[in-house]
């Protein structure tokens, strides 16, 4: 990847990256004139003490029905806020990685009419040692271990813990660059704590310097990827989402961007096999990015009914979208017209 890395230090960083994080619905019920804040909040940490990034974590009633959905920050973080008061089931979701699936109960009380409750919590994930001993830990990023100086590593911890506060955490962790320059930790955490904040100029100046330090870090690449793809540099986001899907081939947002970046490419084969695969990754909890995905290829291709069926999902797994009409317009134009290239859904 040293290729890949020195092409990337000569782009022109100008734009933005379209956030993957899930967006919460509060699922609070008004009870009273006065909102309701009761929130749950909390860390998700690995075996190591370090924070993980980009897992679902989910909300569910104490009969373990989901009620929403969001995925960990940079920094490990999560949080629901504005819900009712009861029982709830936390569950951080670890599938296609090589940690144990985690569940929490918590309990929220309203003492007193338009009070509120709350629950933090710190969530330490073991490791599935099936998956481990099997040979699979390369789904996950590889353990990367440095001599770091002492002073670096308090620095960076201490910035860790200060990242909530913005600029005085971000702060410690340039002082612990400071010390040590090539600290794959503090440079993947400010690269991809600026790609969360959206600040991707930025970002892109830690991910680079990050790969040259380790190049078998997941999270480096896929943020890398995203931070290009919305700069519009396709060639550098291709090759970045395709060393994430290596790194880590059952991870459904890898594959996803991958299989997105291949088909504006028109590597339209390979394309079609990555956002299959994101599918039957996320076919228990169907997204509905993915099926948008795959209608514009299959219409690319010219195979319109294929098309149509995808674009009759998404509708369902989207019912409040935009452009409702004007998609069940094209899903009727492509059942009449099996050849035709559609354009009224953006390309």
């Amino acid at each position: 990847m040293k290729r890949l890395t020195s092409v990337f230090q000569t782009l022109l960083l100008t734009f933005s990256i379209c956030s993957a994080a899930a967006v919460y619905n509060s699922t609070a019920e008004a009870r009273s004139s006065v909102p309701v804040l009761n929130r749950i909040e909390g860390t998700v940490w690995d075996p190591y003490r370090r924070p993980v990034r980009d897992l679902y974590v989910e909300l569910q009633n104490e009969n373990y029905f989901a009620l929403a959905r969001v995925r960990t920050d940079s920094t490990g973080r999560f949080s629901f806020i504005g819900v009712s008061a009861g029982r709830f089931n936390i569950r951080v979701i670890t599938s296609g990685t090589n940690y144990l699936e985690y569940n929490e109960s918590v309990d929220l009380v309203s003492v007193v009419r338009g009070g509120s409750d709350a629950a933090y919590l710190e969530i330490v994930l073991k490791l599935d040692k099936s998956k481990v001993n099997s040979g699979l830990a390369e789904i996950t990023d590889a353990i990367f271990v440095q001599d770091v100086p002492e002073e670096a590593r308090k620095m960076y911890h201490k910035g860790l813990k200060d990242l909530e506060k913005g600029d005085v955490g971000l702060n410690e962790i340039e002082e612990a660059l400071k010390i040590f320059p090539t600290y794959f930790d503090a440079l993947n955490t400010l690269g991809t704590h600026y790609v969360s904040k959206k600040e991707y100029q930025k970002s892109l100046v830690y991910l680079i310097r990050a790969v040259d330090v380790n190049q078998r870090s997941f999270s480096t690449y896929y943020a890398l990827a995203y931070a290009c793809y919305e700069l519009e540099h396709r060639p550098e986001a291709l090759e970045a989402a395709r060393a994430a899907t290596i790194l880590q081939p059952k991870s459904f947002n890898a594959q996803l961007l991958y299989g997105t970046l291949l088909r504006m490419d028109h590597s339209y084969e390979k394309a079609e096999a990555a956002l299959t695969e994101a599918q039957k990754l996320s076919k228990n909890r169907p997204v509905p990015e993915v099926h948008w995905q795959l209608a514009l290829l299959y219409n690319k291709l010219g195979r319109n009914q294929e098309a149509a069926d995808q674009l009759e999902i998404y509708l369902k797994l989207q019912p409040d979208a935009a452009d409702r009409k004007g998609i069940q317009d094209t899903i009727a134009r492509l059942r009449k017209d099996t050849k035709k290239k559609f354009v009224s859904l953006n390309q």
